[in-house]
């Protein structure tokens, strides 16, 4: 038998009590409370000003309006916050963290220290973030090709191999005959080394390249080399914004032409959806109460639509936007689909010629 009229009427007037009574209980969540939000780096970095605009929009968009804080923690390229966050920290859906999917590939890999499992952290919102390659005009590479056999040695300043693993695959993908030099504090350092000439390759993420490397090639002292890229699925896509810096796998063409397969280039493609993809994460605890995650889902939703908030916060997502919902998770889950195979192969890299240590 059919539904008839008072049927409907009462199916839907449930539907709206269970959606009041569900908004209700997120409302009434965060009512008057504190959201801490905690951050891995120092104040003034890239991923500090993402977690800072990131708090505004929680503050803004979170039905009931909470207080929201940032607390920085630096340390360890953010594995001291991130063992807070995953062993520590209340469980309660008050602290939220700021990783990156840098992180994730250190705690994916097992690197010693790392107290955090992946399944520790559930993404809320993101910024992916592209990286570029660069090279001294001064080395004489003229056609990629002499990538193989270089007119001068190449030598390419690390940091923290993390932290430049992106640039180290991608020539290890080439099959570029290069060498690294250890030691330098961090990025801003690897850059004056290439400036004063002391290394002749360096890495950069694409807004700081267009910031510190971009007046170099104005002066014919470097130049772009090859874009990290971003993966959509298993295709690498050009940087959006560096449309016009070729990909690894472009460049690769051009010196073996056909397309890169094998090891290196499976680890470079979960540095990829790690560094690029993943980018800048703020990140919840699967285990927090449902009306908080549902809270939480819906102001990054709302943020990631909010056309005033985008603007305002442009100069922090550097012209890559923010992801949220299902493409976000999809994504991410990705970094955890990197194969037993590639990890290991990854691994005994890190260790042979990095000296990186692992659980």
């Amino acid at each position: 038998m059919g539904k008839g009229p008072l049927a409907a009427w009462l199916g839907a007037a449930i539907a709206l009590c269970l959606f009041a009574t569900a908004t209700y209980r997120q409302t009434a969540f965060y009512q008057a409370k504190t959201l801490r939000v905690i951050v891995g780096f120092p104040p003034g970095g890239g991923t500090d000003l993402f977690g800072r605009v990131v708090a505004e929009g929680l503050a803004k968009h979170l039905m009931g309006k909470p207080s929201v804080v940032v607390q920085n923690m630096p340390g360890a390229g953010s594995v001291i916050a991130s063992n807070y966050f995953s062993n520590i920290a209340a469980r309660d859906g008050a602290t939220l963290f700021i990783g990156t999917g840098q992180l994730l590939l250190r705690i994916l890999l097992g690197l010693d220290g790392a107290k955090s499992k992946a399944d520790d952290f559930t993404p809320i919102i993101a910024s992916p973030m592209g990286r570029i390659a660069i090279i001294r005009k001064s080395a004489g590479v003229i056609h990629p090709k002499q990538l193989l056999d270089p007119p001068v040695p190449l030598v390419l300043g690390v940091p923290e191999v993390i932290a430049t693993l992106d640039t180290v695959l991608g020539l290890k993908v080439l099959d570029a005959k290069f060498r690294t030099v250890m030691g330098y504090p961090g990025k801003v350092d690897t850059r004056m080394a290439l400036e004063r000439g002391e290394v002749n390759l360096d890495g950069q993420t694409t807004p700081l390249y267009r910031e510190g490397i971009v007046p170099l090639v104005r002066i014919g002292i470097a130049e772009p080399l090859f874009a990290q890229g971003l993966l959509d699925k298993d295709k690498l896509l050009r940087d959006p914004a560096a449309p016009e810096i070729p990909t690894v796998a472009e460049v690769f063409e051009q010196i073996h032409g056909k397309q890169p397969a094998g090891s290196a280039w499976e680890a470079y493609k979960a540095s990829v959806r790690a560094f690029g993809n993943g980018g800048k994460i703020l990140m919840a605890h699967p285990n927090i109460p449902p009306a908080a995650m549902a809270a939480l889902e819906e102001a990054a939703e709302a943020m990631a639509h909010d056309p005033e908030f985008l603007v305002h916060a442009e100069s922090v997502l550097e012209g890559y936007g923010l992801q949220a919902g299902q493409p976000l998770k999809d994504s991410l889950s990705a970094i955890g689909r990197t194969t037993p195979e590639t990890i290991s192969w990854l691994r005994v890299l890190l260790a042979r010629d990095f000296n990186m240590q692992f659980k």
